[in-house]
């Protein structure tokens, strides 16, 4: 049998043995004694006496109502021998040292807390950073992308702020961190926030000494706005981002221009327009690096003013980049410029149709005969381009027609083939080699929708156009629509434009301009 007493820990009511009490008053007392003169000494014991009573109150149990000697001995162990904080040490006490710090990380408990003492909004990234061992900001990235990316980052933020709770003592820090819980860990982790504390404080005399609240209210106005901008210059790199992987890098078929095989992707459209393959590697060549240069520097760039990023290695990098896009720029301009030489020279071959007396001349779109079935007569005609290549050819849709007064008693026919090229000798001959399809029986002209042209020819502004000159008293009728020139004076110069002009779609539609 053994005598009892009644004790109160931070504000816990425990039955204490006897002898178990004064080795516990003991341990107290010679703990108060070496960290007497240490900087927050009560803090350090308060901090103590907190984990003694989480401990002894783990020893008790339905069945078990009493601290005994045991407990009190093994509590001790755990949180370890004040005596190593007095300068004396030999050899004993380095080993008890030794057993103390091994009992104690054997019993230590790592939990998920927010750190406020290093929070930015409120120390859910601190605190995950700490639990994990690895630097705060790759855990702030990891949330800036999942908010951009998914959209569930700000979500997810509110919710771990909510349920996760804050650290309220020196032991909570040292759980988040995942330290055992000890006299020397305790130490060190208030001696460390003193520190802190210290800093903190003289970073706010100077500010006071060299600011008013005033300037200290803009500057952090400034701060959000920066962090802000950051996030909108990360979401715009990041909207460039994709389509540069999808349509450069993938060479994603998106170009409106019908093909054997479907749309064209970037690198045929360019191989179409460019003057010459090596043209085209240059084009592309440029392209991609003003494209990746353009992006890493959004992306880096938002990335420095959200995080205050501001060491030399990232100016430097920012520095490369905007070279990088600068070089790249000067390729894709020097593709361009070579290739724009080709469009230099215009050039121009009229061919005479027909000249036809009647009153009434009538014309007929015809679109693009692809087969016949039992009769029927099958026709085709682009839904959304207006270019098609096939079999090295490449076609054109739409025609342009203009109407100008006859210096007779006839409708006179005539259609000009017009394109580009380095020389007048070359656009003649792309001219030339530009064919379209015009039948006249009688008083009718079917009119072919579409033209085409060699694809070795590149695209250089080829254009297929048709005149027609109507007599005095004369009427053209195309679908529902006639058209004449009456009140139009016919000594005036032929090569003033006509006041009238159409256009023939692909798909046969005719739209006329007064």
């Amino acid at each position: 049998m053994k005598k009892t007493v009644s004790v109160n820990i931070r504000g816990l009511h425990f039955i204490i043995e006897e002898d178990a009490y004064e080795l516990l008053q003991n341990y107290l007392d010679r703990l108060t004694h070496s960290l007497k003169n240490e900087p927050g000494s009560r803090e350090i014991i308060e901090d103590i006496e907190l984990r003694i009573a989480e401990l002894s109150m783990e020893k008790l149990s339905a069945n078990k109502t009493v601290i005994e000697l045991n407990d009190i001995e093994e509590i001790i162990s755990i949180m370890g021998d004040p005596s190593q904080y007095i300068d004396e040490s030999d050899n004993l006490e380095s080993e008890g040292r030794t057993h103390s710090n091994q009992s104690a990380q054997d019993n230590s408990e790592k939990r998920l807390f927010r750190d406020t003492d290093n929070a930015v909004i409120a120390g859910v990234c601190a605190g995950i950073a700490n639990f994990l061992k690895i630097d705060v900001v790759i855990i702030r990235a990891i949330f800036v992308i999942m908010f951009l990316f998914a959209g569930f980052g700000v979500p997810l933020y509110l919710i771990l702020w909510v349920i996760v709770p804050k650290t309220r003592s020196t032991i909570d820090r040292l759980r988040m961190k995942g330290k055992p819980i000890t006299v020397e860990t305790v130490r060190e982790e208030v001696e460390n926030a003193a520190e802190n504390l210290s800093k903190g404080s003289k970073r706010f005399a100077q500010q006071v000494r060299n600011d008013d609240s005033y300037g200290r209210t803009v500057r952090n106005g400034l701060n959000v706005l920066v962090s802000i901008l950051g996030a909108i210059i990360i979401l715009f790199g990041l909207s460039l981002l994709v389509p540069f992987l999808i349509f450069i890098l993938g060479g994603f078929e998106f170009i409106p221009v019908a093909n054997d095989s479907g749309f064209l992707s970037f690198s045929e459209f360019g191989e179409f327009v460019l003057a010459n393959s090596s043209d085209y590697n240059m084009m592309a060549s440029g392209v991609l690096l003003v494209s990746f240069s353009v992006i890493i520097f959004l992306l880096l760039s938002g990335s420095m003013l959200i995080f205050k990023i501001r060491n030399k290695w990232a100016k430097i990098s920012l520095f490369l980049l905007f070279l990088t896009g600068v070089a790249g720029a000067i390729l894709s301009g020097t593709a361009g410029v070579r290739t724009g030489k080709d469009f230099t020279q215009y050039a121009e071959v009229e061919v005479p149709i027909a000249a036809i007396a009647t009153s009434e001349l009538k014309l007929f779109p015809s679109e693009k005969v692809i087969g016949a079935e039992n009769d029927k007569r099958i026709t085709s005609n682009p839904s959304f381009s207006m270019i098609e290549i096939e079999n090295d050819e490449v076609r054109l849709y739409g025609i342009q027609i203009h109407y100008k007064p006859s210096t007779d008693s006839l409708f006179h026919i005539r259609k000009e083939f017009s394109a580009r090229g380095r020389s007048h000798d070359k656009g003649l001959e792309r001219c030339q080699n530009i064919d379209h399809n015009t039948n006249v029986e009688g008083d009718s002209v079917w009119i072919d929708t579409y033209y085409s042209f060699p694809k070795e020819d590149k695209l250089r502004d080829q254009e297929v156009s048709i005149t027609i000159e109507i007599p005095k008293n004369g009427v053209v009728r195309i679908k529902d629509r006639m058209i004449t020139l009456d009140g139009i004076d016919e000594n005036r110069d032929e090569d003033e434009p006509s006041d009238q002009s159409g256009y023939i779609k692909a798909n046969g539609r005719y739209k006329h301009h007064n």
